[in-house]
């Protein structure tokens, strides 16, 4: 059963409309904070917070790359396959 609850956990921690679109910009690779907030028009602290239960979900994973803080899907295909589903009726750019 409790692989049913990190599954779920995983589907809650998408089921936000900035957290989807974070993912749709990870899905097509690593990227930034930076770039995440001029890509959504978000605040950074907003953004973080995002990040953050994403990550504690197990659907992101970062790096650190110098100063700079990088973020990728953990499972990308999986990821990638979910959004497809999600995003159908939606004009998205997500990689194959």
């Amino acid at each position: 059963m409790s692989e049913y609850y990190k599954r779920a956990n995983i589907l809650q921690a998408m089921s936000h409309p900035v957290r989807l679109q974070i993912l749709e910009i990870l899905s097509r690779g690593s990227t930034c904070v930076c770039d995440l907030i001029v890509q959504t028009r978000q605040r950074q602290a907003y953004i973080s917070q995002h990040l953050m239960l994403l990550r504690k979900a197990g659907v992101i994973k970062s790096t650190r790359m110098g100063t700079r803080m990088l973020y990728e899907l953990a499972q990308p295909e999986i990821t990638r396959n979910m959004l497809r589903c999600v995003l159908q009726d939606h004009q998205s750019n997500i990689p194959n």
